[in-house]
């Protein structure tokens, strides 16, 4: 933190040896230039779980309904409405007014071969196991009408289209006849606001304005012609872009750049909230082989309770991730559906963490892994925490397919994790770490796992909230998790953009004007 505090400063008393004449953007060219902190290595989104592919998603493609972050409700898109046909059937009609970016029209063929390409194993998406595990069959109705059917009644089906269902035009990974999961890698024909004009890993992605965009979109008409969107991994670089228009607006700043950036006459700091949130997960039911379930740990409930009151949440809040970061007390945030606000909650307690220890029978403490792929800084400010009780956390930082790959081996007896909700502010979204067969659910508790499963098979709203309610108390209660914080984002733009933070942490950009 103090070599980058360092960098930092010295970076802008450099820039303050120059006279600086404010360069704004250049509303002549039109161009907005966006820097992201990570590489795009592929345009298509259904292959990668970025943000930065999330965002670009946005940009590049429809969906047949849209999310509305602000209200949470389910907005017609690429489909003009949709209906309910039961609780598994949910029939779309498309508009007569869309086009992909090569001008031809979306059908409903073009529908149906997106929504099965995704869900086939032989695709090998990143979402295919969310829609395989609900899908029943999609089938046309009219010409320009589907339906799409689940199994079962299933409450987050309209989120999954809205997400991870991602337009493609017929046979696009069938082009030669064979399966080809790398068909848009390089190249991609959207529907969305932008359209591709170049992709290159040492210049990034190149939009344009979509002119033939149809009319009526939830997202309306980009305000810009054309987006550069840069990938500057070093944030001196960053700094220096800003200060002399080279970049326009970036996020996931910093704390410490931000600020320094805001004190500046060129660029403004927006923070907004995050749908993130961060965790350790426990083995409570003592699977991993790293030590082949005996006299693990975390398998006793006060062992568990003494690490929830051994961490100083709000120190770590305070100081490493700022802004409009705030502590949580279970597996959600307050304004998501379902979270509650009446469960059990561990006050920061180093003395009652000792004493729980010694009466499970660890008077002087314990040692084990702590895995962790990201926050390499809060994840050791944890194991410094758990150190003052007498815990000895060997931090395991690897690389985030590694860490998959041990989960997966059920190697972990603890990990720090995080988990975005895709944007979707309800508890559901969060389900796979809880629900049965999942290698993220270390607790293994049948009533929980039932809980979930109720609430995921039904679509009636207070059957859901009862339900998810009562497997929070139950998660607080045996402390299964050690709940940690909600993220804040900080961005910073360009004194001549128009840019709000928006409230799901997702950045829209095709929102995003000059003044």
């Amino acid at each position: 933190m103090k070599i980058r505090s360092l960098l930092v400063s010295s970076l802008f008393v450099s820039l303050a040896s120059f006279s600086i004449n404010p360069a704004y953007a250049d509303k002549a060219n039109d161009t907005l230039v966006v820097s992201f902190n990570k590489e795009i290595q592929t345009l298509d989104a259904l292959y990668s779980t970025s943000r930065e592919n999330i965002i670009l998603n946005e940009l590049t493609s429809d969906q047949l309904v849209s999310i509305d972050p602000a209200t949470k409700e389910y907005l017609p898109a690429l489909a003009k409405s949709f209906k309910y046909l039961d609780e598994k059937s949910i029939e779309f009609t498309l508009r007569d007014d869309i086009k992909f970016h090569d001008g031809s029209a979306v059908t409903v063929e073009d529908i149906i071969y997106s929504v099965n390409w995704v869900a086939a194993n032989e695709a090998k998406t990143k979402r295919g196991s969310f829609i395989r595990r609900w899908l029943e069959e999609v089938r046309k109705t009219g010409p320009n009408t589907l339906v799409i059917e689940a199994k079962k009644p299933y409450p987050l089906m309209l989120r999954d289209i809205a997400m991870f269902v991602l337009t493609r035009k017929n046979q696009t990974y069938h082009a030669n006849g064979s399966a080809n999961p790398n068909a848009q890698t390089e190249s991609l024909i959207g529907t969305g606001p932008y359209k591709i004009v170049s992709f290159d890993s040492g210049s990034g992605v190149k939009l344009e304005r979509f002119e033939d965009y149809y009319a009526n979109s939830p997202k309306g008409k980009a305000q810009i012609k054309h987006m550069t969107l840069r990938s500057i991994p070093d944030w001196s670089t960053v700094i220096a872009e800003m200060m002399s228009n080279g970049v326009d607006w970036t996020y996931n700043v910093p704390d410490e750049i931000a600020e320094n950036l805001s004190r500046t006459p060129l660029v403004d700091r927006i923070e907004g909230p995050s749908t993130r949130i961060a965790y350790l997960t426990l083995d409570a039911a003592g699977v991993s082989t790293q030590v082949n379930g005996q006299d693990n740990p975390f398998t006793k409930l006060k062992v568990r309770q003494a690490l929830n009151h051994a961490i100083n949440n709000q120190l770590i809040v305070d100081f490493l991730v700022k802004g409009t970061s705030r502590i949580i007390s279970g597996p959600c945030f307050p304004g998501m559906f379902a979270c509650s606000d009446s469960v059990t909650t561990y006050d920061y307690d180093p003395k009652k963490a000792k004493a729980l220890l010694a009466e499970a029978g660890y008077p002087n403490g314990f040692e084990f892994d702590l895995w962790a792929y990201r926050e390499k800084a809060i994840t050791e400010a944890v194991a410094a925490d758990l150190a003052r009780i007498g815990i000895k956390a060997n931090v395991k930082y690897v690389k985030l397919s590694a860490f998959s790959k041990a989960r997966s081996a059920e190697e972990m007896m603890a990990y720090h994790g995080t988990w975005g909700y895709y944007g979707t502010l309800d508890i559901g979204a969060i389900s796979n770490h809880f629900v049965s067969g999942s290698n993220r659910n270390l607790n293994k508790d049948p009533k929980v796992e039932g809980l979930f499963k109720t609430a995921l098979e039904t679509v009636d709203a207070n059957e859901r909230l009862a339900a998810y309610q009562e497997a929070q108390t139950i998660i607080a209660d045996q402390a299964y998790w050690v709940p940690l914080y909600q993220y804040s984002v900080n961005y910073a733009a360009s004194k001549e953009v128009n840019f709000e933070a928006p409230v799901d942490g997702l950045p829209r950009l095709y929102n995003i004007s000059w003044k």
